[in-house]
């Protein structure tokens, strides 16, 4: 009994407590009222916008690896002007002033001009994004490549001074981030450009003018020479074939020049032509020529073969009546 009194008085003391506070906040109800629905609207309000910038901030990221795809300045710095207030858009500034710088420095030893345009561009990019609030590595990251870009533009006319500007950037690099990743490359670099013989190399390149490239005369626009189309084969003269013998097999042999063609013997019609004396040393006399019936006065006259030292021209075969009428 006496342990149930003692939970009632408790209760009871309870209850009354609960009623001397709800009497000291009745005439405030209404504004304690206003307040929790203000803290449910403002936590609802916060999930809604924080849930819309996590799908802005995917959105710039994915923006920014499709730029990344093609390539291109302008691409880069469409995603940072579409999304200036993200981590996507400054990374796309960046990497637009990263790629301006790039083409500077190519366009150095061709045109200055176009040179000094490019670095000016990533001069302002870098900049832009010079005063975020990001993280210390992409800090690092925009001084270093502002350092760089004001040293290349020192060595064009349009930028003569502004090698001072690259020393300042790479000691603010060095002070801020002693131990930073582009601190020691960026000692090495106020070492370099203090030297007088580099800052004297600097002055020299920045009054260089590179030879402007020629194009051909056909107006094609390349810089390259026309091609060279080979001419005509010429196929030397086919050389003439060799003679064949009558009695042996004789191998060919290149001939310089074909043989002049031999000239026909003289002859008066019904004699005999005139026969080629053998080359083996024997002189024989023509045969007598028939006067009358005969081979000869039929108008056939034996062939004659050229070429073959061996061969020899056979007399026609007369009757033993006629040689007697001829003696």
């Amino acid at each position: 009994m006496k342990r149930e009194r003692r939970q009632e008085l408790k209760e009871n003391e309870l209850a009354e407590l609960i009623g001397r506070w709800m009497q000291k906040i009745a005439p405030y109800s209404q504004a304690i009222l206003v307040g929790l629905v203000a803290i449910v609207v403002l936590y609802v309000g916060w999930m809604v916008w924080a849930n819309w910038a996590r799908a802005v901030e995917q959105n710039a990221w994915n923006a920014l690896y499709a730029a990344l795809e093609t390539g291109g300045p302008a691409d880069l710095e469409a995603v940072a002007e579409q999304y200036p207030r993200t981590d996507a858009g400054h990374w796309a500034r960046l990497l637009a002033a990263d790629l301006h710088l790039r083409f500077g420095c190519q366009e150095m030893l061709t045109n200055k001009a176009n040179a000094a345009q490019e670095l000016r561009k990533a001069i302002d990019g870098y900049l832009a994004v010079r005063g975020v609030s990001g993280s210390p590595f992409f800090q690092q990251r925009v001084l270093w490549g502002l350092a760089r870009a004001y040293e290349a533009l020192s060595g064009t006319r349009q930028g003569q001074g502004e090698l001072e500007n690259a020393i300042k950037v790479y000691q603010e690099l060095v002070d801020r981030w002693p131990d930073g990743p582009y601190a020691e490359l960026a000692r090495r670099r106020i070492a370099f450009l203090n030297k007088p013989e580099n800052r004297q190399f600097y002055d020299m390149f920045a009054a260089y003018e590179p030879p402007k490239p020629t194009t051909n005369t056909e107006g094609t626009g390349s810089v390259l020479p026309p091609p060279i189309t080979p001419g005509p084969t010429e196929v030397p003269p086919p050389t003439p074939p060799a003679p064949e013998g009558t009695g042996k097999s004789q191998s060919a042999q290149p001939q310089s020049q074909p043989s002049e063609p031999v000239a026909a013997p003289s002859q008066t019609p019904g004699q005999l032509p005139e026969l080629p004396a053998p080359e083996s040393g024997e002189t024989k006399s023509a045969p007598p020529q028939p006067a009358g019936s005969g081979p000869a006065s039929s108008g056939s006259q034996p062939q004659q073969t050229q070429g073959s030292s061996e061969s020899k021209a056979e007399p026609p075969a007369t009757s033993g009546n006629e040689a007697s009428e001829n003696k």
